[in-house]
């Protein structure tokens, strides 16, 4: 029986040919398979994609070189292993950062974007200044007195809430009245009171209605008096000089 023209290259059988046809799924998912695992391996086992590179954004009183000391990331850790909420763990515990956002940037890169604590108030504590932000959180000692933050004198022990109180009615106060502002005293979360300029005192209370309290001391303080009391903004007083 002929089967082709001579000189022309013999067909494999009819049966081989089914063979392979069955087996091209079978070896297309070898393949498949073994290029998963080579991926797999240069991503999260080998140093081909290794984190090489730190980089640090939105830091001005923290130095990069702090942030990436207590990221502590291990060299040659593969980008993909890294533990990102660890290292945003980690970055959180510098006093003066409020949140850390970390993010891979392949092929090497580890993204860490800081969001420092803003100052409100300072404090003078056990010689120095410490300086406060708005949760109450004292996060900075420094020798001299930033002329520019309000001066917060706290009869009694300074609590973390009490303190994150302060700070919430300082950030209240419109820039009008942080001009005017000579220093707070508090006794207590209960017991925040501003002096003022020119001998003048608010008796607020506690930081609860602050945006309302701000509202009604301003109406209040187009009539001269000693003393404003906005401590229950619904019935607020005031005192002759």
């Amino acid at each position: 029986m002929v089967t082709g023209s001579p000189g022309s290259p013999a067909r494999p059988p009819r049966q081989w040919r089914r063979r392979l046809r069955q087996l091209r799924p079978l070896l297309l998912s070898a393949v498949v398979v073994a290029g998963l695992g080579v991926i797999g391996y240069a991503v999260f086992f080998s140093t081909w994609l290794a984190a090489d590179r730190v980089e640090v954004k939105g830091g001005s009183s923290v130095s990069d070189q702090a942030v990436v000391r207590a990221a502590a990331i291990e060299p040659q850790t593969p980008l993909a292993r890294v533990d990102l909420d660890a290292v945003d763990d980690r970055v959180s515990q510098l006093a003066a950062v409020a949140n850390a956002d970390v993010h891979r940037a392949w092929p090497h890169t580890i993204s860490i974007t800081v969001e420092e604590r803003q100052p409100v108030a300072t404090i003078h504590r056990d010689g120095s200044w410490q300086v406060l932000d708005k949760e109450g959180v004292l996060y900075l000692k420094t020798t001299r007195r930033n002329p520019q933050l309000a001066v917060l004198q706290f009869q009694g022990e300074a609590t973390r809430v009490a303190l994150r109180e302060v700070g919430r009615v300082v950030v209240a106060l419109p820039t009008s009245l942080r001009s005017q502002l000579k220093h707070l005293e508090a006794s207590s979360m209960d017991s925040i009171h501003l002096r003022l300029r020119g001998g003048r005192e608010v008796v607020w209370g506690s930081a609860a209605e602050s945006d309302r309290k701000v509202k009604v001391l301003l109406l209040l303080m187009q009539r001269p008096a000693s003393v404003y009391d906005v401590s229950v903004p619904e019935q607020p007083t005031t005192s002759p000089r």
